[in-house]
């Protein structure tokens, strides 16, 4: 189909209204796919997202913030709308994928539908349909078929691999922000505990491949932290060293984002006004130019930055200048910040017009699990255009007790009590992006209803994630 064709039937499969204008239009020849976003000309946050493939098959529907106007209806009917929907746009579906286990959703119920080999689910195959309690269809994504799984010769034996992962695993100290929306049965806290450190997540079950150690999840980050060598002054006016101008720019809006405070600023006028309606001028139109930055609710203080003005000035400043920045910088907002904060080792990349500085913070010698700041500087102007605030209250952190009651040992045993290994399969990607399904084994906590992340250091909890 061509580009109109394939619009007017996302209009038909979306039922959009005159209530709804076209905000997005974009089609990548390379993939064949067209997407088509609409947004209500009445409220900003309601829309509706179609992507179909060059015959016009439905490939990914959402509605954003959707009008419901009808009762509940029972989970027996709603999957029966659902697979209606299913076989309208695709016919053979249903007896090609197997259903599994449905899912409750703040607003109704997501029933979804997978390919199977050797027993075992493919993810990503198949399909999903999330339908409200009033059974109207909210999202749609369509998956299809595998089209390159790679059966392993002989199966590596279980035994083997679970023994050459608990050969090899620790326990690392820290201190962790845990969240009740993230972690079972915790409330919002800061809490010393042990998180595992593994030689691997998943491994080949290839025994033919066995010595190829997946370890996607469980990569190094330990890039070298350094201890603040000086304490320097902060500014006088943080908002100079960011460029805001409040004579040269605009509100464009603000919003409040739970404690937080979202401004966002441009460049009055606007030095351009691009009117195509392809994904990336849409980006394009949401940042070219703009300032947004992130404030407490409370105390003003600046929690984020992301300077999206494409300014260039007359200086060429070092690595170490730069530096002396995001440190003034970091001062300005933490005075303390030499007693908690540690500097990455620099990257002395020269072809780049802007240098980036990572933190992380300890407590008393024991690093914390997210407690991560990044400040980038413009070494053309001098001026900070990125900054994002660790996502740790630093002043909180004298009221940990930095003294475990369990040993490194104890927190293992804790945590292995527990693990074993399942088989699963595993969509991984060639040089070529070429995609496949592999045959894995993969750490699994069968009697728990998740994934131990961290094992508490002074009660012996173990603190699991939500699936």
């Amino acid at each position: 189909m061509d580009k109109d064709r394939l619009r007017q039937h996302a209009l038909q499969i979306g039922n959009v209204s005159s209530d709804y204008e076209l905000e997005i239009e974009d089609f990548r020849e390379e993939h064949r796919v067209a997407l088509f976003v609409w947004k209500s000309t009445h409220d900003a946050e309601q829309g509706i997202w179609i992507e179909l493939d060059g015959e016009g098959h439905l490939l990914h529907y959402d509605q954003y913030k959707p009008k419901i106007h009808h009762f509940p209806l029972q989970e027996e009917e709603l999957l029966e709308k659902s697979l209606q929907f299913v076989s309208h746009h695709y016919p053979g579906a249903l007896k090609t994928f197997i259903p599994e286990k449905s899912k409750t959703l703040s607003n109704g119920i997501r029933f979804s539908y997978v390919q199977m080999e050797l027993g075992l689910p493919l993810k990503m195959t198949g399909f999903y349909v999330d339908v409200a309690f009033s059974g109207d269809i909210i999202s749609f994504r369509y998956y299809g078929e595998a089209k390159d799984i790679r059966l392993p010769g002989e199966i590596l034996d279980k035994v083997w691999v679970k023994q050459s992962f608990l050969a090899e695993v620790k326990m690392n100290l820290l201190i962790a922000k845990l969240s009740p929306d993230v972690y079972e049965n915790v409330s919002h806290s800061l809490r010393l505990v042990y998180e595992p450190d593994c030689p691997f997540y998943t491994h080949s079950a290839d025994r033919l491949a066995e010595k190829n150690v997946e370890n996607e999840n469980a990569e190094e980050y330990d890039i070298g932290y350094l201890p603040l060598s000086d304490k320097l002054p902060g500014y006088p006016d943080i908002y100079k060293v960011i460029g805001f101008d409040k004579n040269a720019l605009t509100k464009l809006r603000e919003v409040e984002v739970d404690d937080e405070v979202v401004t966002v600023w441009h460049l009055d006028p606007l030095h351009s006004v691009n009117h195509s309606l392809s994904l990336d001028s849409y980006f394009q139109r949401k940042t070219e130019n703009m300032l947004k930055i992130r404030t407490e609710k409370q105390t003003g203080k600046i929690t984020g930055l992301f300077n999206f003005m494409d300014t260039e000035g007359p200086l060429s400043l070092s690595n170490e200048e730069c530096r002396t920045i995001a440190l003034k910088f970091l001062y300005t907002l933490y005075p303390n910040a030499d007693q908690y904060f540690r500097i990455a080792s620099p990257n002395e990349d020269e072809e780049t017009t802007q240098y980036e500085f990572h933190f992380s913070i300890y407590h008393k010698g024991i690093s914390t699990h997210f407690g991560l700041c990044h400040i980038t500087v413009n070494k053309t102007t001098g001026l900070i255009t990125h900054y994002m605030a660790p996502d740790i209250d630093v002043n909180r952190l004298e009221d940990i007790y930095v003294q475990p009651t369990l040993s490194e040992e104890e927190a293992k045993s804790l945590y292995i009590e527990n693990l074993d290994f399942e088989l699963a399969w595993n969509k991984s990607y060639e040089e070529n992006q070429h995609e496949f399904y592999e045959l894995i084994y993969r750490v699994s906590f069968p009697k728990l209803h998740g994934d131990i992340r961290f094992i508490d250091a002074r009660s012996g909890g173990k603190i699991v994630a939500r699936i």
